[in-house]
């Protein structure tokens, strides 16, 4: 499975980040899980994304 991201417009599977370290954190979590097999959903990466944000990662 192929992550789609892209870069320019701070989307992960479509999800829309705001914060640039929010996005790049996410998008290291999910591609070093995904080493390990894990499939992610929208929904998962919106989760990671929130809990980013709540945590105040940025």
């Amino acid at each position: 499975m192929t992550l789609d991201v892209n870069q320019e417009n701070m989307t992960i599977m479509g999800v829309v980040f705001e914060n640039r370290l929010i996005f790049k954190s996410v998008w290291y979590a999910l591609s070093t899980n995904m080493i390990e097999g894990w499939q992610p959903t929208v929904e998962d990466v919106e989760l990671l994304r929130d809990e980013a944000i709540a945590l105040g990662v940025a």
